[in-house]
């Protein structure tokens, strides 16, 4: 075992918590999104499109930046659709 499962889990659902849930998530050349800012709605910017897939990205590199050695990440939109990212 390369590191406790719960310590991988903690460190992502606080970051999901607090960066990703109960925001819009709007790429950086939304029209929309300089409204939403002044309107003072929680608005999270992303580089790229938030599509599952690249939400999967963003999370992958989260935590392996935080020094876990993820191989790759997997999100669930509903019990029978999914999307992953492997480097």
């Amino acid at each position: 075992m390369l590191c406790d499962f719960n310590d991988i889990k903690n460190l992502v659902k606080d970051w999901i918590d607090c960066e990703l849930d109960h925001n819009m998530l709007l790429h950086r050349d939304d029209p929309v999104l300089p409204v939403l800012q002044a309107a003072g709605e929680r608005v999270y910017v992303m580089d790229a499109n938030p599509t599952a897939e690249n939400i999967a990205r963003m999370i992958f590199e989260y935590v392996r930046n935080q020094g876990f050695p993820v191989r790759d990440v997997m999100i669930w939109e509903t019990e029978t659709a999914n999307a992953s990212y492997r480097p």
